[in-house]
């Protein structure tokens, strides 16, 4: 019988090891079994690991070997150990505000620590290689920017000057020669533009098209970024520190979309960490977004809203982060039950979007105009889909279709990977619903893409489309082929 410590659940729990407990219970009970079995193998008494997923003990680095092992992590739980393990060396970058944002990486020992997947930590890329070791990959032009800014990102030099980016056949001998070096990084306007004219490049590889090399060109990039900026200091330092925040905010992305969330989080750790050292309350602000939706991905309603709540702390004088949180806080509150307070938070993030002003809108562009109607809609639909699978409502399912036909409507066609969830969320609404012909309906055209796509948060919308039409309907033909024709191939 597993040893019960809530401490780790409180919505306030983000101390450095409260992550890796969490990582480590969720990877316990998936290998189904009980804190005692795991002590057992590992030669531990269960208190020694009831403390560890409390977040109350920090491992020896042997033993969080051994339990990524035991548990089969491949990887990712020892990836979230080396993150916890150096923001404990420099102070828990979860409790930020405007004032305190936390020292900066390095503030002790190595300026940037550890990173997931350094060869010496075990962990890998994430793919069964090191990140370096099959030599650096550079994408091709697809969605390469001529100028910054671009999707959001700003030149690190010179913020939203306009400033033009090197074409791609002048930029690969720049970024080859960035990345071969161990001298200290020459930040001049080129080489920082061609690196962010890669982030860019890879940022919208990951939303309009899934890559499986994206995420190599992305963590290639933020290991070298990061072995050069030893020796740098003042302006030159802040500068590498702007551009591996975005990195690592993009990394976790991608190996979240990837199904990967410990190697998620842990980079989102770091990025985090770079971001309250650059004093960007905007990136630690959507980090946060971001790391929030993987707990929720973890089924994990508490963290989800302490992650939510610390949105609104990153400056409780900017409106979009409110709106943010509240988008965050339905969410969460919807995983954990709480269907009146969800709701009242939606009707929060949809009064602050209308109130924005021009300092929201410049700072948070992906809350802008469509963009921003497309957030709070899926969010919506989202939550009030949550909602109805919990409680069996089915009017509150029928809102949740209407938001999410309304989140599609304003979704560029162009960008699939998001068109398909959205798509197959809206399936289940309708099944939440009690509507298995609308569901199937709006399924079918998008069925065969969406199995062939790989992406984690994909195969998760489909997994539960399919399995709440297998366990209502499962005597209709028409549901026994879908679920007979994408059964077993689901990503």
């Amino acid at each position: 019988m597993d040893v019960v410590d809530t401490r780790a659940d409180a919505p306030g729990a983000l101390t450095p090891w409260a992550e890796f407990g969490r990582q480590l219970r969720r990877w316990r009970q998936r290998a189904g079994l009980t804190q005692a079995q795991v002590g057992t193998r590992v030669g531990y008494d269960h208190s020694a690991i009831s403390k560890l997923e409390g977040g109350r003990r920090e491992p020896s680095p042997q033993l969080a070997r051994r339990l990524d092992e035991v548990l089969g992590a491949g990887g990712e739980l020892l990836a979230v150990y080396t993150a916890s393990r150096h923001e404990e060396t420099e102070g828990a970058p979860g409790a930020i505000g405007r004032s305190g944002l936390g020292p900066p990486p390095g503030a002790a020992g190595s300026r940037f620590g550890p990173l997931p997947g350094d060869g010496g930590d075990g962990a890998g890329s994430g793919d069964g290689r090191d990140a370096g070791a099959a030599g650096l990959v550079f994408p091709d032009v697809f969605g390469w920017p001529c100028r910054l800014p671009g999707r959001g990102f700003e030149c690190p030099l010179h913020d939203d000057a306009g400033c033009t980016v090197p074409a791609p056949v002048d930029a690969l001998p720049a970024y080859l020669a960035f990345c071969a070096s161990d001298l200290p990084a020459d930040t001049g306007s080129d080489t920082v533009h061609v690196l962010s004219g890669l982030l860019v490049a890879c940022w919208r590889a990951g939303t309009e098209r899934t890559s499986p090399e994206t995420i190599t060109v992305v963590e290639q990039a933020l290991h070298a970024i990061a072995r050069r900026v030893e020796g740098l200091a003042g302006p030159a330092r802040r500068v590498l520190w702007r551009l591996a925040t975005g990195y690592a905010q993009l990394a976790g992305e991608l190996r979240m979309q990837r199904g990967q969330n410990g190697m998620a989080m842990a980079w989102l750790h770091k990025g985090l960490g770079w971001a309250a050292a650059s004093d960007d309350i905007g990136a630690c602000a959507t980090i946060l977004y971001d790391m929030s939706t993987v707990a929720r991905l973890e089924n994990d309603a508490p963290s989800a809203l302490a992650y939510a709540r610390a949105i609104r702390t990153a400056d409780p004088g900017l409106r979009w982060t409110a709106v943010a949180a509240d988008l965050c806080e339905a969410r969460a509150h919807a995983l954990g039950g709480d269907a009146l307070e969800s709701r009242r938070h939606l009707v929060r993030a949809r009064t602050g979007l209308s109130r924005l002003g021009e300092r929201d809108l410049t700072e948070a562009p992906w809350l802008c105009g469509a963009s921003g109607e497309v957030h709070l809609e899926s969010g919506t639909g989202g939550a009030l889909r949550d909602i109805a699978a919990l409680t069996a409502d089915r009017s509150v399912a029928c809102l949740a279709a209407e938001a999410m036909e309304r989140s599609l409507g304003g979704l560029a066609e162009r960008m699939r990977p998001a068109r398909l969830l959205l798509t197959l969320r809206l399936a289940d609404c309708h099944a939440c619903a009690g509507d298995p012909e609308a569901a199937l309906a709006v399924a079918a055209p998008v069925l065969a893409e969406a199995v062939s796509v790989p992406s984690a948060l994909i195969g998760r919308e489909l997994r539960g489309l399919r399995g709440r039409l297998a366990a209502r309907w499962s005597g209709r033909p028409d549901v026994r082929d879908f679920t007979d024709r994408f059964g077993r191939d689901l990503p």
